[in-house]
C-alpha cells in the first residue's frame, strides 16, 4: 500500500509544468545625444530625458579623462569612473524647457580630453544602455 501511495504521489508531482520565465523587465530609453561644451571653469554635459516619469529615475555620470600631452596612449581602450549618480530632482542638474537637462563637471583639469557616457536607472537598479560618448578637450 504504501508502494502504491508512493508511486501515486511521485506521478502527480513529477514533470514539466511549464517553461520558467522572468517577468517582463522595462528598461529606461538610453540617451542618444549627449553633447560637452566648455562652461568658464567647467564642462557642461547636456541630453534629452526621453521617459516620462524622470521623478522615479536616477542617473549615472561615467567619465574617462587621457593627457593630451605626455604619457598616456591614445590608442588605448579608454577607463570610464562613476563621478556622480543624482536624481533627476538634484539641484544639480538644471532643466532647459521640458526634456533637456544640463550638469557641470567642475573636477576637469587643464591638458586633458574628457569623454563621458550616461546611464539611467530606474528604481530597481535596471539601467539604460550607455550613452553616446561626448568628448571635449579641456585647453
Amino acid at each position: 500500500m504504501t508502494t502504491v501511495f508512493s508511486l501515486v504521489v511521485f506521478c502527480l508531482s513529477c514533470g514539466k509544468k511549464a517553461d520558467p520565465h522572468c517577468p517582463r523587465i522595462s528598461y529606461p530609453a538610453a540617451v542618444s545625444d549627449l553633447n560637452a561644451i566648455i562652461k568658464g571653469e567647467n564642462i557642461e554635459l547636456g541630453w534629452t530625458v526621453k521617459e516620462k516619469d524622470a521623478d522615479s529615475l536616477r542617473l549615472r555620470i561615467l567619465r574617462s579623462e587621457l593627457k593630451t600631452e605626455g604619457d598616456d596612449c591614445s590608442g588605448c581602450p579608454r577607463r570610464y569612473f562613476l563621478i556622480a549618480e543624482l536624481s533627476f530632482r538634484d539641484p544639480k542638474l538644471r532643466w532647459a524647457g521640458e526634456n533637456r537637462v544640463t550638469c557641470l563637471d567642475a573636477g576637469v583639469r587643464g591638458g586633458y580630453l574628457y569623454s563621458y557616457k550616461i546611464l539611467i536607472c530606474n528604481a530597481s537598479g535596471i539601467c539604460s544602455d550607455e550613452s553616446n560618448v561626448a568628448e571635449m578637450k579641456f585647453p
